[in-house]
């Protein structure tokens, strides 16, 4: 048994890590978690369920505290913050598009598809949506994309460790790629 458990040991078993990077990528950090995520889940398979879990409830958390931004401090600070961003106009477009398309279903397909999920949980803020209808669209898409990711690690982790490539050398290749993917899908 290895006594120095390597750092994709320590950040699998970490819940509050786990929790705290999936709060960010929800709330200020654009990058998809599963740059990081997917690759650990399939380093670690029999881990991969409860890494799931752990990030679902920090994405929910980090949502609920945008749409709650969105709805008590849009006029003094989401409004002002986004145009210092250029991003004022990003806001107005989401805006429409729940009141066009449904709240559910846009909230869902944004929360699902790898696109940032910031703009949607402020929109649905300033918006004044249904709280419950936004927490169940991000609770359902969500729930589909990481259980997702760690049905296919449970199948395909243990195939790519027979292929003996040492777990933290494993995690930063993965993730490298799906960091360049992801990089090279922004450029487009």
């Amino acid at each position: 048994m290895n006594r120095h458990p390597d750092w994709t040991d320590r950040l699998s078993q970490s819940r509050i890590g786990l929790c705290f990077l999936s709060f960010a990528e929800s709330t200020v950090v654009p990058v998809p978690l599963e740059t990081i995520v997917a690759p650990l889940m399939i380093g670690h398979p029999r881990r991969s369920v409860v890494i799931a879990i752990v990030i679902w409830l920090g994405s929910l958390a980090g949502a609920a505290l945008f749409y709650g931004l969105g709805f008590w401090l849009a006029d003094p600070v989401v409004h002002p913050v986004l145009e210092w961003l250029d991003l004022g106009d990003g806001l107005k477009d989401m805006t429409a598009r729940l009141d066009k398309d449904g709240l559910f279903w846009v909230v869902f397909l944004v929360s699902f598809l790898p696109a940032p999920l910031q703009l949607a949980t402020l929109g649905a803020g300033v918006a004044q949506a249904n709280f419950l209808v936004f927490l169940l669209a991000i609770a359902a898409s969500r729930g589909l994309r990481y259980g997702g990711l760690a049905v296919l690690a449970l199948l395909l982790g243990r195939k790519i460790a027979a292929l003996n490539i040492p777990t933290g050398r494993l995690v930063l290749m993965l993730s490298g790629v799906l960091f360049a993917g992801w990089a090279a899908l922004q450029l487009l």
